[in-house]
Order: structure tokens, then sequence, then C-alpha cells
């Protein structure tokens, strides 16, 4: 028994990493949990809660108390396995259990996967496909949609199940899978890559594969379905979003050059998959040696079909697609083509790259091993040591992703900054998730100024944080709503713009941020514990306000021209467990 569990070591590091990370979440809680702001905290898990405490989730023709009162459709659909968590759970354990499940999915899926592509072999790799579907578990990618990146390898089983063997199982699953998958973000670009393999099987066997064209279309209509209201939007509304004004910066030849090669290395910050620590040196090194033996060998066709070299060409391909998204001609030729989605990044072909990243490694790794065991036969004083050096190699890899600071890696930033914490004796500038969203200041300060759902701005913070305690908020934070509406809170906030091109710019060109602006301090809305600040004015048109049925303004910071802009103060705020003081203003 006890042989069999060390046989299994690379199970046991696997159990005790989830073991440990679970504790110190459960510990921490929300009071001591650091999680990832941007795009994370002041979107995705705000609009669950406002789902949730609408009653919103299933509903058709509800408006929801932001933005001045959106439709529900344009907030993410019911049919996501994701949003199933937030439906069932408090948003903070939704969140932490969605972080563990994401790790499962790629776990399970990996193994799927490789137990199909190495078959009678996969034992002897087990140790590889096991821990690196745990790293690719672990990457901090963007959380909202960690399931659509931890099931990519699932959706590859899939596929090659339904040609190898067309078990009507897998139909089913081709159709269920894009519950797992994000529409927006993935499943145009799913779809276009299996059709690549359906035209490239069809020259190869000169005849139509019915099973992965079927799996086509039924991934197609579950797509449709899930999405039902993003399509509903798109071609029911009839009305202007902000996709249709968004600008996009126009780059020159070199400067996509410089964008493709820094993509390459780090990918975004949606997908930083950490590679540049250790995979791409390790990466650097494999390509060498793998292509030089075959030169060396004369295996001059194994350059381009030797599984490693595709998956490179695969990852700078998705690279180039990505800089050339910047090029005004390419996409203008896109939005052409298919004018509903005029504004859609088409080059979000990037988020397979973490994957396709860590597939290299690993195949870097059963390279290496096969390698080590070719040589046996030569003994020398190193023979005992060099089988364990691709374990070792993998377990840096490991290393390098749960120790290595990133905007949503939750685990180390709560490790560090709690740390730090303990070691200063003080408190991070850093917020915790109980912190952001201050839950118990802001039931006092409704108590108190008999709050009964009038609408309001933020301002000096994130406007999330006023949703997900219930206050209905003219401000917000979405990539897709309606131009008409961004055009009249432009109003609201004109006489900042006025001061502040580079918030005009901000504001004109992009618009998902409906934020209220300094003139002179840029990102004001930043989530730190203490807020500095020389200009305390608060630039707004109040008429403009007044039209939207705006009565409270919610702000961090003590204004200075309250009189002058027609506002009065209410009170002023403060919670031993919050970091906040917020001062209430009211017309």
């Amino acid at each position: 028994m006890k042989q069999k569990v060390f046989r299994n070591w690379y199970f046991l590091i696997v159990l005790g990493i989830v073991f440990l990370q679970l504790a110190v979440f459960l510990i921490a809680g929300e009071s001591h949990t650091f999680i990832g702001v941007h795009d994370n905290l002041d979107i995705h898990i705000t609009d669950y809660k406002l789902l949730k405490d609408n009653n919103a989730f299933f509903s058709q023709g509800k408006t929801i108390p932001l933005l001045g009162g959106i439709d529900r459709n344009f907030l993410l659909s019911e049919f996501y396995a994701y949003s199933w968590l937030y439906m069932i759970l408090p948003n903070f354990a939704a969140y932490i259990t969605g972080y563990f499940l994401k790790i499962f999915i790629a776990l399970f899926s990996g193994i799927l996967l490789g137990k199909d592509i190495l078959g009678d072999k996969y034992k002897r790799y087990e140790w590889a496909v096991v821990l690196f579907s745990f790293i690719y578990g672990l990457l901090p990618l963007y959380p909202a949609f960690s399931f659509s990146f931890a099931s990519l390898p699932l959706l590859v089983f899939i596929i090659r199940r339904l040609k190898n063997s067309g078990n009507k199982i897998y139909y089913l699953l081709a159709f269920l899978y894009p519950t797992l998958s994000y529409f927006t973000f993935f499943g145009p670009f799913i779809l276009g890559y299996i059709f690549i393999y359906f035209i490239y099987l069809w020259v190869k066997e000169k005849k139509i594969n019915i099973r992965i064209f079927t799996a086509m279309i039924l991934m197609s209509v579950s797509y449709i379905l899930i999405e039902y209201r993003l399509f509903a939007l798109i071609f029911g509304s009839g009305q202007a979003t902000i996709r249709d004004t968004m600008v996009i910066d126009d780059l020159s030849a070199s400067e996509i050059l410089h964008s493709i090669f820094n993509v390459f290395v780090n990918n975004i910050f949606h997908c930083e998959d950490l590679h540049r620590v250790v995979v791409l040196p390790l990466f650097v090194i494999s390509f060498a040696a793998i292509n030089l033996g075959h030169i060396k060998r004369k295996e001059y066709r194994q350059l381009c079909t030797d599984p490693f070299n595709l998956v490179f060409l695969f990852i700078v391909g998705n690279c180039i697609v990505y800089g050339l998204y910047n090029n005004h001609a390419v996409r203008t030729l896109f939005e052409k083509l298919v004018p509903p989605l005029k504004g859609w990044q088409f080059n979000r072909t990037i988020f397979f790259n973490p994957l396709l990243w860590y597939v290299e490694a690993l195949i870097a790794m059963i390279r290496l091993s096969d390698h080590i065991a070719s040589q046996e036969s030569k003994k020398n004083r190193l023979s005992a040591i060099l089988p364990f050096i691709p374990k070792a190699l993998t377990i840096i890899v490991l290393l390098s992703v749960i120790g290595t600071q990133s905007l949503y890696n939750d685990f180390f930033n709560t490790c560090y900054v709690n740390t730090w914490e303990a070691f200063n004796g003080q408190k991070s500038e850093t917020l915790s998730y109980g912190d952001f969203f201050s839950t118990d200041l802001f039931e006092k300060i409704k108590k108190d100024i008999d709050y009964k759902g009038e609408y309001s701005v933020a301002y000096g913070f994130h406007p999330a944080v006023l949703s997900y305690n219930e206050i209905a908020t003219l401000d917000g934070c979405l990539s897709y709503y309606y131009q008409s509406y961004k055009d009249s809170f432009r109003n609201v906030i004109a006489p900042s713009l006025s001061e502040s091109e580079e918030a005009r710019n901000y504001y004109d060109d992009w618009g998902a941020r409906a934020y209220i602006f300094s003139g002179s301090d840029y990102g004001i809305w930043n989530p730190a514990r203490t807020v500095n600040v020389d200009d305390k004015r608060l630039l707004i048109d109040k008429s403009a306000f007044e039209q939207l049925n705006g009565k409270y303004v919610f702000s961090r910071i003590e204004i200075s021209n309250e009189d002058e802009i027609g506002f009065k103060l209410i009170g002023e705020y403060s919670d031993a467990n919050s970091p906040y003081t917020i001062w209430v203003y009211s017309l």
C-alpha cells in the first residue's frame, strides 16, 4: 500500500497544494482574502450579485439598477456553469468554489486527453500529464471565464473521440460543452478552429467527416441558445452600442511587430499565464535541442510535422492575429465582412496560448524523459539522478506559477499581503474582498439616510461597491451597453472631461467605464486603503445628473465645491472594519 502511494507521488503533490490553498482561503475568509479587483470584483462578481439581488437570473424584460437602469439581457447568461455557482452560493463562497472547480476541470480534462492521446504509454508519463494539467488549472487566468480556459483540453478530447469512435455520448457532450465556455471570448474561435480541422480532414481523407461537421453544428446551436440574450441585443434591438464608437489604436508596422513580440513573451493580463518565468526559457532550450536533433539525423520532414513545432506555430499564429487586430485596414476588412461583429475583438485567439505554452512544456518533459531512458545503457556517475531531472524541472514550473505575483494570482496575493501585514504590524494599501465591498458600512449608511433605491454615483472608488451593496447607480462598468446612455452620462461628467484630456480620451474612445472622473487625478477610483488628492472638487453637471434621476453622491473625498455645484452634505460615515470614510451628498 505504502509503495503504491509513493509511486503516485504526483497526486500527493496535487492534493497537498489543493488542501493548503483551501486552508488558506478558509482561514483568511472575506476579510483577509486578497482578490484581483480589475475586471473582476469591479465587474463580474458585482454583476452576479445584481442578478441575485434582483431575482433576475432567468427574468425577461427586467431592468437592472446599473447605468441608470439597463436591460437584464446585457448581463451574463444564466446557462453558463460558472453562473450556477452564484445562483446557489453567496458571492464569496461562489468565487472560491469556482477557483477550485477550475483546477479540477483542468486536471480531469488533461488526464482524459492524456489517456486518449498516449494510449498504452499513458502510465509511463502519467506523472507529467497530471502535474502539467494541475499547473494549467492553477494559472491565474481571467476568473470569470476560468472554466472556459480550464475546459479546453476537454473540448479537444470530445472532438478526438467523435472523430475516432462516433459514440453518441460525445455528441451530447459536444452540445453541452458551451455551458463551460463563454461565447464572446472563446465561442467563435473554437468553432473556427473546428471548421479548419473539418476542412483539413476533408482534404486529407477526400470525404466529408460528418461527425465533426455535426459536432460543429451542435455546438453552434448550443452557443446560440445559451447566448440568446446577446443575440437578441445584436440582431433585435436596432440600437447602436458603445462597441460601434470604440476607437482602436492603428499601430505602425514596427509597433505591430513589437506588440506581437510582447504578447509572445508576456501574454496579456486577462490570461497572464506566467510562461515567461520558467516555461519560455525551457521552450527555447527544447526547441533548439529537438530541431537540431532532426537536422543532425537529416529528418527534414520532421521539422514540419513534429508536434512540438506545430504547437509553436499555433502560438505564433495567435500572436500575429493579436498584433494585426491593431491594424486599421485588417480590422476594417473584418468589420465589412461581418458587420454585426463591429467592435468585437477577434484578437482573442490569444486566449488559447496559455494551454499551448504548457503543452509545449509537457512535450519537452516527455521528450527529455525518453532521451534519458534511451541512455540507460551508458552508465556513469549521474545515471542515478538523471531520471529525476524532468520531474524536478516540472516541480520548478509548478512553483513558478504558485510563487509569482500577478493580478489574478489570488493564493499568492493572499499569502503575501497577510505575511506583509504580520511582519510590518500595519494594514497594507491593498484591499481585501471584505474591505473592498465594506457591506457593514454601507448598510449603516443606507439605514441612516433612509435609502429607498434612488440612483446614485460613486466618487473616489468603484461604483461596483455601491451596486454590490444594493444601491442603484448611474455609473458602472460594462463593455456592452447602448451608445445613447453613454452620450447622456457624458453630459453629467462633461465638466471633468473638459479639464482632463486623459479622461476625455478614455471615455470617448472606449467608454466601458462610465465613471465620475477627476479633473486632475486620473484613475481616482483605484482601490487603496488611503486616498490622497489635492484637487477635491467634484466636476459634474447638476442638471444632467437630475435628468438621469440622480440623487446621491457617495464620495471617498470630502468635496470642496459642494455649494457651487448645488449639492449638500448629508453625513460623513466610517466603520472600524472598513478602510473607507464616505461622505454622502444629495441634491
